[in-house]
């Protein structure tokens, strides 16, 4: 990352820098993030001491002794990115030096515009764009301070989002579908985000319902089940007024969080809490129901098409959605009576991580044709031991795929 020092405290820098002639003005690292990097660097070569003497002592031998020396490696290369790293801000244009890259200059009547994208962790990326067609930009991290020379330099070039966004949104406020003038329109679009935001607040709100504390369990299955389903009917009633692929500059109302996230949590939830046994049909089902949602939000969003490879990632996201929901409509909406057999617990077990679970390990029974470990949870865990007898109640399920619960027998 690029970082740039402050080089004076004058006021008037800018005005002043112009007129005494001295250029290139040189940026480094800001203190802060020369601190971090050193930082980085000493707690790598820490690392790697460490790694070293645990060698020479005999505690780590072979491929293990990677780790440390890839800490120290690490450390030494945010050591020498932050001496190395720095901007050159000349007359005519901008110059780029980066550990591992050739400096990249470019001449002020070669760009055409910067752009600014958000990083992780409140960090922005400056983006050069040439005015030259096909010719790759110039980019660099932007979390350096700013003087008044900078800060003019940056103001002179075309703000590229600014443009897209004011584009973007001409284009929408000239669709008659949204009103007959521009501020009936103007005010569809901003019920339409308004819309957009509760769906969203409603997906989140549900989704951290449904992990954390489904109960009633049938009620929040059903909440999670019905918010893609309502957000797709928007879709299509939109005429593409929503936007499922929310990108950078996008005006319309993103509405990918109610689309996808409810079916995350319901496929945790199909995971966790049912054991079907005809998985390779309900497998079947989600693949179909995949391709015809997706169909469905392409027809909704006419901007899914513009890239050939978007629909194929919107069938990724949204496939969990048809996997919860048909799994939980077999086991939720089966009345039929159970099938129930008999069979003794060969082992058990508690295994920790993000989720614990409480196995039970049972032999070959009815369709199930090998010994398999079941999650019974703790309360029946705690009731049984290796030996007794537990029961399995096998039902044939509302959309045709059996399931089971392992339950004590009667």
């Amino acid at each position: 990352m690029l970082c740039i020092r402050r080089m004076r405290s004058d006021r008037n820098l800018g005005t002043l820098d112009r007129r005494d002639g001295v250029w290139p003005r040189t940026y480094r690292f800001a203190r802060r993030w020369r601190l971090l990097f050193h930082g980085l660097g000493a707690l790598g070569l820490a690392a790697a001491v460490a790694g070293s003497i645990a060698a020479l002592r005999g505690a780590l031998t072979g491929p293990v002794l990677i780790v440390p020396l890839g800490f120290g490696a690490l450390g030494a290369a945010a050591v020498a990115a932050a001496q190395r790293g720095r901007l050159l801000l000349h007359a005519d244009g901008v110059e780029v030096i980066e550990l591992g890259r050739s400096p990249r200059r470019l001449r002020n009547d070669q760009i055409a515009g910067r752009r600014t994208i958000p990083l992780q962790y409140g960090m922005e990326k400056l983006v050069l764009e040439r005015r030259e067609r096909g010719e790759k930009p110039v980019s660099m991290g932007f979390l350096f301070e700013r003087d008044a020379t900078l800060d003019a330099w940056l103001e002179s070039l075309p703000d590229l989002d600014v443009a897209d966004r004011a584009s973007a949104e001409a284009a929408l406020l000239a669709s008659a579908e949204l009103g007959p003038d521009e501020e009936a329109r103007r005010a569809s679009l901003a019920g339409s985000h308004r819309v957009a935001k509760v769906l969203k607040g409603a997906a989140l709100a549900a989704g951290g319902w449904g992990l954390l504390f489904p109960r009633p369990y049938p009620v929040a299955i059903a909440v999670l089940a019905a918010i893609p389903l309502a957000t797709l009917a928007l879709v299509l009633a939109g005429r593409g007024r929503y936007a499922v692929e929310e990108r950078r500059n996008e005006v319309r109302p993103g509405v990918g969080v109610p689309i996808f996230a409810p079916g995350v949590v319901l496929m945790l939830r199909a995971l966790l809490d049912y054991e079907v046994v005809d998985v390779a049909r309900v497998l079947g089902w989600t693949a179909a129901a995949a391709v015809a949602l997706t169909a469905l939000l392409v027809r909704g969003d006419a901007a899914l098409r513009r890239r050939w490879y978007v629909p194929a990632l919107v069938l990724a996201l949204v496939a969990p959605y048809p996997w919860g929901a048909l799994n939980a409509a077999d086991v939720l909406l089966d009345r039929a009576p159970a099938e129930v057999h008999e069979v003794p617990v060969l082992h058990k077990h508690v295994s920790s991580g993000k989720h614990t679970s409480y196995d039970l390990r049972l032999p070959p029974w009815g369709p199930i044709g090998a010994a398999q470990e079941v999650d019974v949870g703790r309360e029946l865990y705690g009731q049984v031991e290796v030996g007794d007898l537990v029961c399995t109640h096998l039902r044939p399920g509302a959309l045709g795929a059996r399931w089971f619960v392992v339950d004590l027998c009667d």
